[in-house]
């Protein structure tokens, strides 16, 4: 059977993550996420440490959104940085 190219279409996605697992959270715990990005030039692919979600940057200036319980993990990965939010936004 032929391919219909659905493989090659989601391999260029940037900034992914995917449930490898879930980690609850405690009621009443507001969640925002925050965003890293890429600033080397291939692909990186891990999994946070707090959740077990993978997160996948593809090429340099690739961005995703991050769980905060997978902030410390990511942010010891030297080719990553946290993007910092404009202070009185609301999203």
């Amino acid at each position: 059977m032929p391919c219909c190219g659905k493989k090659r279409s989601s391999a260029s996605l940037i900034g992914t993550a995917t449930m490898a697992s879930a980690v609850p959270v405690p009621a009443g715990t507001a969640l925002r996420p925050l965003q890293f990005e890429y600033l080397g030039g291939s692909v990186l692919t891990m999994t946070g440490q707090g959740t077990g979600l993978q997160y996948r940057f593809v090429g340099y200036g690739a961005r995703a959104s991050v769980d905060p319980r997978d902030r410390p993990s990511l942010a010891r990965v030297p080719q990553l940085r946290e993007v910092m939010r404009a202070k009185g936004l609301v999203s």
